[in-house]
């Protein structure tokens, strides 16, 4: 069977609406899955918010570069925006258009806080609906919040998603080496679409399998693909794995 693009994964009627939750471990080449599928969007016509929580701002740059992603333009043009919980945290500031900072970060206070820039500076252009939201990311929230606070937080984001932007695609990468079974179990259960990778390292080279788990559409079935990285501008592709071919 032959390679095919990652997107082709999500270009369905059901997308529209759904919290995508990518799960991968410490040594998996998933974690570029979320920022591929933010690029996707936003050329799409999607407006693009990003909560990180995880890099300094310009590590963040640095990672979209490494999958053709130009957060830098994408703020300047206006398809996108940061709030960038981690430089708020840690004093780590910078004044560049798109990107919003918070004056304390703390479980109580911070989903209000956001909500603020969404029904502020950003009011006019989330009011079109065609919104994706990335968490960037959970697990990263999850080390800075604790996982409990995270969990009661995100689900308020999903109830709240659901009311105010029930269009929006809602993406929730973690790296489930870092936080508990009880977390990520947890992140499957709320999200409608779950993509798991695992990774593994054969004869000197790291083996990588993308399970897609879960999904809203009535006729899916669950599927495993070998992940491969490439140098080109899609740079991750796929390739299905006959059920005959996997150990039991």
């Amino acid at each position: 069977m032959s390679d095919f693009n990652i997107f082709d994964l999500f270009q369905d009627k059901c997308i529209s609406g759904s919290t995508v939750a990518v799960i991968y471990d410490a040594y998996s080449s998933a974690w570029q899955v979320s920022l591929l599928f933010l690029k996707k969007a936003l050329e799409e016509g999607y407006f693009g918010v990003m909560s990180n929580y995880s890099v300094p701002l310009r590590g963040l740059f640095r990672r979209g570069r490494s999958v053709g992603l130009d957060f830098m333009e994408a703020l300047q043009n206006g398809n996108l925006a940061v709030i960038d919980v981690f430089g708020s945290r840690y004093a780590s500031t910078e004044n560049l258009p798109g990107v919003f900072y918070l004056d304390k970060v703390e479980p109580e206070t911070i989903n209000p806080k956001i909500d603020r820039i969404y029904w502020g500076p950003l009011r006019m252009k989330v009011s079109s609906g065609k919104i994706i939201r990335l968490v960037y990311t959970l697990d990263g929230a999850a080390m800075m919040l604790g996982e409990e606070n995270t969990l009661k937080l995100l689900n308020q984001t999903v109830a709240t998603k659901s009311v105010r932007f029930p269009d929006s695609i809602l993406l929730l990468p973690v790296n489930s080496d870092i936080v508990s079974k009880r977390f990520v179990a947890w992140t499957s259960t709320i999200s409608d679409y779950v993509v798991l990778a695992r990774s593994w390292i054969e004869k000197d080279y790291i083996k990588e399998l993308l399970y897609i788990i879960k999904s809203p559409c009535a006729d899916f079935e669950p599927v495993t693909y070998s992940l491969r990285v490439t140098g080109d501008k899609e740079k991750i592709y796929l390739k299905k794995v006959l059920k005959e071919n996997l150990n039991p």
